[in-house]
């Protein structure tokens, strides 16, 4: 995820060909349920949306996981290379696993030697 959550609902809706919404709070249907009114709205610049109806919603991120079925860790990885790769509010650590037997972190460069 970048630092502008706008820039990241805008590549989202790029993504999955969801029509771009406009500034302020605009109608959107809910990924989450099928729904045949928009019972959702996108908030753009804060980089937000909520359903109304189920009460589903968030950023960039959980939109994502509820359009492709995924955990938040694998919407993240994708939301992140939808906007260059940054690693965003999650840090560097993100996505990094520590070696279970000695409890301390291993880089992922010393990993693959293991």
């Amino acid at each position: 995820m970048s630092d502008d959550p706008e820039a990241d609902l805008l590549a989202v809706f790029d993504k999955y060909n969801l029509p771009e919404p406009r500034h302020g709070e605009h109608p959107m249907k809910c990924p989450v349920h099928d729904d045949r009114v928009a019972s959702a709205s996108v908030n753009r610049g804060k980089g937000l949306w909520h359903c109304h109806a189920c009460g589903a919603g968030g950023n960039a991120v959980s939109l994502v996981a509820a359009l492709e079925s995924v955990d938040y860790q694998e919407a993240n990885r994708i939301v992140r290379g939808l906007v260059g790769g940054s690693t965003g509010q999650y840090g560097a650590m993100q996505g990094v696993r520590r070696k279970r037997s000695s409890g301390r972190w291993v880089p992922p460069s010393l990993r693959r030697a293991m």
